[in-house]
């Protein structure tokens, strides 16, 4: 699911406000709004193929990782939200209840009877910061900062991010073998720690 974020509803007096890098205002986008849809394990990337299909707007962020099976390190994408994608809709215009019946998908999430937006800016942020659909995350990267490494030998590993460099090197500090190391690797290797 989507991070919280922490959401204040705009008064009717004055100006809506942005908390938390999200704008609570509604965009003029003729009523069609984010929604969340559960996925079946591991059938992300058939949901989206099948919502596609039926022209549906599909954002299903994605992060670099590394899988390591018989002491192979395989470098690959996976879900950002495992489990769950982004749904773009007009709730009043659009048939959304065919949505569930949809290979890959399990349910929308909903709100009492309908289905439950998600907060305006959200989406709109996850997908400033997506390049090819994979997230980049060099753009709020702090130096000092915990990371975690997401690619290569290292993937898995928390680290402290020592120093950004300007061909999209970095230097993170481990801690191996009792000891501090600094270790130089490419920026896209990293994520923030949560």
């Amino acid at each position: 699911m989507p991070p919280n974020a922490a959401i204040v509803a705009p008064s009717q007096d004055r100006e809506p406000r942005r908390i938390s890098g999200v704008d609570t205002a509604a965009p003029d986008n003729g009523g069609s709004r984010w929604y969340v849809v559960q996925t079946k394990p591991h059938a992300e990337s058939r949901a989206t193929f099948h919502l596609e299909r039926q022209n549906y707007n599909v954002f299903c962020p994605l992060i670099r990782k590394t899988t390591r099976h018989a002491r192979k390190l395989t470098p690959g994408f996976a879900p950002l939200f495992p489990g769950y994608l982004f749904l773009n809709f007009d709730i009043s215009r659009e048939r959304w209840r065919s949505v569930n019946g949809t290979f890959g998908v399990v349910r929308i999430v909903m709100q009492g009877d309908v289905p439950q937006p998600v907060p305006f800016g959200v989406v709109e942020i996850l997908q400033e910061r997506t390049t090819g659909g994979v997230i980049n995350w060099v753009s709020t990267l702090e130096t000092g900062q915990s990371v975690r490494i997401s690619d290569g030998p290292f993937a898995g590993l928390m680290a402290k991010l020592e120093h950004l460099g300007e061909r999209g090197r970095v230097h993170v500090l481990l801690d191996l073998l009792g000891r501090t190391v600094s270790v130089g690797l490419h920026c896209e290797a990293l994520a923030p720690a949560v």
